[in-house]
């Protein structure tokens, strides 16, 4: 009644006892990136089955740029781009993608 029977070993159990962890998220590698350029330009997408798809250029480097969509989007491995405002027209590879932001590796 109220502990007072309580057998002192299954405490010192309790006590020792680690949390269970949740699994974490796999780390991903740091590697040294170019400077990349703030811009809100509009992105014209389109796959090769033909679905077409715009989307706003957050920021782009020399080699790639990343790209935000309204909603969830899914999209091939290549994708063939165009950023008027920005001069930039031709094919990329998603590298990337966090819900609507995807990371676009300029190919050509």
């Amino acid at each position: 009644m109220f502990g007072l029977f309580k057998n002192k070993k299954h405490e010192e159990d309790e006590i020792d006892a680690l949390p269970e962890r949740e699994p974490e998220e796999p780390l991903r590698a740091v590697l040294p990136r170019e400077q990349r350029v703030n811009s809100y330009k509009e992105a014209h997408i389109t796959t090769d089955g033909g679905y077409k798809v715009r989307g706003i250029v957050v920021d782009h480097s020399p080699s790639g740029l990343r790209i935000r969509f309204q909603s969830h989007e899914t999209l091939p491995e290549i994708i063939q781009l165009r950023v008027p405002d920005l001069s930039i027209k031709g094919f990329g590879r998603i590298v990337w993608q966090d819900r609507t932001d995807f990371g676009v590796e300029m190919i050509n």
